[in-house]
């Protein structure tokens, strides 16, 4: 059996490196797309098992990648990457039909669990993005982290279709 294909879509190449160096360990076979037009582009002609996805890119956003990707038939699942912790945004996000997001900085055992995850069928259900608790806590005025940097700990959140 062929390995499963990932497609990592996002504008900075050392965090597809980043991603890839993450799933070296699976059985996969990833490819890079430094755009989400690119990436529309490639899946064309080669179709991915799951595609990891940044949010904030040139051009098109991932959100709209998403958007479009959804209105074309296409149900790949969606690993969105992002420093996004804003509940309202993530809801937006999942609304347009990702599977699971990572905040940023993310660890990469994390990301290739739920990866995995996504390959065998067994990703858990939907649960909403949760500030970690110590970040929950403390009052915000004593704080000088932003949003994503208070969420940086925080484990990958996912959804199943």
């Amino acid at each position: 059996m062929p390995a499963k294909r990932i497609l990592v879509i996002d504008d900075v190449s050392v965090i597809r490196g980043f991603v890839k160096g993450a799933l070296k360990h699976l059985d996969v076979r990833v490819g890079e797309a430094s755009g989400a037009e690119q990436a529309l582009a490639m899946l064309e002609s080669m179709p991915a098992d799951v595609i990891i996805c940044d949010l904030n890119m040139p051009g098109m956003s991932g959100e709209a990648f998403v958007k479009t990707l959804r209105e074309r038939g296409d149900s790949t699942p969606i690993i969105m990457l992002t420093v996004e912790g804003d509940r309202k945004v993530i809801a937006k996000l999942l609304q347009a039909g990702i599977q699971g997001y990572l905040l940023k900085p993310f660890k990469p055992a994390v990301l290739a669990e739920r990866v995995q995850e996504l390959l065998d069928g067994t990703a858990p259900p939907v649960r909403p993005y949760e500030a970690p608790a110590e970040a929950a806590e403390a009052p915000a005025e004593d704080s000088d982290d932003t949003p994503a940097e208070a969420a940086a700990d925080t484990e990958a959140t996912d959804t199943k279709s």
